[in-house]
C-alpha cells in the first residue's frame, strides 16, 4: 500500500469561514492538499469563538472542539485582510495557488479584489470555488442566510414534523455538511481537468439547490399528482408501512416496510411472542389504512417493540431481512458503534489545549491512498512558514510586516 496522499502537491489557498468552506477544505487537506487557511483575530471565525464545552475558554481562540474538526490538517496565515501591504502576501499566495476556496456572503470577495474574474486576469489556470446558500448569481444571490434558510425556501422544513402540527426546524443542518463534499468533489474534478488541459475554472455551490435536490421526490409526486405532499411524521410515501417505535428501557428502534415479503417476516416475528397473525391486516391492505387505523397499528407494533431489547430487536429484524435501527444516542455512535469504530470513524489526537480526543475522519475510505487527519492549527501558528518557506519573503520584509500589525 502506497503511504503516499491522493492530493499530495495540491496548493489551495482557504478562505473559508464557519462550516462549509472549512469542511470543505478539511477534506481537502486530510486527502494530502497544502491548505493555507486566512484568518485573522480581528474578525475570528465563528468556530474559533462557539464556546460549547466547558473545556473551552471564552478568552482562546485556539481551545474550540468545533474549530479543531473542521480546520484539522491546515496551515493557518494570520492577517488583517483591510492592511495596506497586505497584498505583499496575498499577492505571491495567489502565484503558488492551484486552488482557492470561499464562502463569504457574494461581494465579499470582490470588495477585497479577490473575486473570480480579478483573479483569472491575473491567473487564468486557477479553481476557485465559493460556496453561499443561494449561489452567486440570481434574485437571492446577494441575501445572507444559513442552513435553516436554505431548508425553509427549499421545502424541507415544511415536509418535517406531524400533519396536525407546524412544521420545524431539522435538527441537522444538512446543507452545511453535505454542500461541503459536493464542494470538495468538484474541486477534485476540476484538478484532474487542469492536470490534462491547463484550464482553471470557477466553481459556484449553492446550498439552497443541494436542499431542494433532496426535496425530489416530493417535488416529483406535486407534479405529477398536482396535489403537495404532507409532512407525514415519521411515515413514509416510499414505504409500505414505517414508523420508530419504543423499546425497552425508554430506547427507541426505526422499522420500514417495503414490500409484501417483508410485512408478512414482520407478522410473523410478533406472533411467535405477542399476537395472532389474524389480527395484523394483509399487506395488499396497508395502503387502504387511514390515519386512525394506522394509529391503532402503530399502537400495536408498540406493545410488541416495548418489551424487547432495542440491538437484539435490530439484530432479530435484520436477520428477517427488515430495515431496522436503532436510535442512538451521540454517545451510542461515536463510543459503541462498532461500524464506525471499525472503519476508524474517529482519530484521536493530544490536543495541546484540550487533550487528546476524536477527529473526525473522512467518511470516503481511499484503499491506496488513505486521507491522513493532522491537527488543526492555533490562530497564526504558520505565518513565517507561510511568509518565508512558501512564498520566499526575507527576514527583513517579514519582519517589518509584523512590526506593522499585518500579522493579526
Amino acid at each position: 500500500m502506497s503511504n503516499s496522499t491522493p492530493l499530495a502537491g495540491v496548493k489551495v489557498l482557504d478562505f473559508s469561514w464557519a462550516l462549509v468552506g472549512s469542511l470543505t477544505t478539511k477534506l481537502l487537506a486530510d486527502f494530502g492538499a497544502e491548505v493555507v487557511k486566512v484568518e485573522s483575530a480581528l474578525r475570528p471565525c465563528l468556530s474559533r469563538i462557539d464556546k460549547q464545552v466547558s473545556v473551552s475558554s471564552r478568552e482562546s481562540l485556539d481551545d474550540k472542539p468545533w474549530f479543531s474538526h473542521f480546520n484539522s490538517s491546515k496551515l493557518s496565515l494570520q492577517l488583517n485582510m483591510k492592511h495596506p501591504r497586505v497584498r505583499e502576501v496575498i499577492n505571491p499566495l495567489l502565484d503558488w495557488a492551484d486552488v482557492v476556496v470561499e464562502n463569504f456572503s457574494p461581494g465579499t470577495m470582490e470588495k477585497l479584489g479577490l473575486d473570480y474574474p480579478t483573479i483569472k486576469t491575473q491567473h487564468p489556470d486557477i479553481i476557485m470555488v465559493s460556496g453561499s446558500v443561494f449561489g452567486q448569481t440570481g434574485p437571492y444571490a446577494k441575501n445572507w442566510g444559513v442552513d435553516g434558510t436554505g431548508a425553509a425556501l427549499a421545502g424541507r422544513m415544511y415536509m418535517t414534523g406531524w400533519p396536525d402540527r407546524d412544521p420545524v426546524t431539522p435538527s441537522v443542518p444538512y446543507g452545511d455538511v453535505v454542500l461541503p463534499y459536493f464542494m470538495a468533489s468538484a474541486v477534485a474534478a476540476a484538478i484532474e481537468h487542469k492536470r490534462t488541459t491547463g484550464q482553471g475554472e470557477y466553481i459556484d455551490a449553492s446550498m439552497y439547490e443541494v436542499c431542494v435536490q433532496q426535496m425530489s421526490e416530493a417535488i416529483i409526486e406535486s407534479q405529477v399528482s398536482h396535489a403537495p405532499p404532507f409532512r407525514q411524521g415519521n411515515r413514509s410515501r416510499s414505504a409500505l408501512y414505517q414508523g420508530v417505535f419504543p423499546c425497552r428501557d425508554d430506547q427507541w428502534i426505526a422499522i420500514s416496510i417495503f414490500n409484501e415479503m417483508q410485512w408478512q417476516a414482520l407478522v410473523n416475528c410478533v406472533a411467535k411472542a405477542h399476537a395472532e397473525q389474524s389480527a395484523w391486516p394483509a399487506a395488499e391492505n396497508l395502503d387502504e389504512l387511514t390515519p386512525p387505523m394506522l394509529d391503532e397499528l402503530d399502537a400495536l407494533v408498540s406493545e410488541w417493540t416495548g418489551s424487547q431489547e432495542r440491538y437484539a430487536l435490530m439484530e432479530l429484524l435484520q436477520t428477517n431481512h427488515i430495515a431496522a435501527g436503532v436510535v442512538q444516542d451521540i454517545a451510542d455512535t461515536f463510543e459503541n458503534d462498532p461500524q464506525l469504530q471499525h472503519r476508524d470513524y474517529l482519530k484521536t489526537l493530544d490536543h495541546p489545549l484540550l487533550g487528546e480526543f476524536g477527529h473526525q475522519t473522512p467518511p470516503v475510505k481511499l484503499s491506496r491512498t488513505p486521507a491522513d487527519v493532522k491537527l488543526a492549527p492555533n490562530m497564526g501558528q504558520h505565518c513565517a512558514y507561510v511568509c518565508k518557506q512558501i512564498i520566499g519573503m526575507t527576514d527583513d520584509v517579514y519582519e517589518s510586516l509584523r512590526d506593522e500589525n499585518l500579522f493579526v
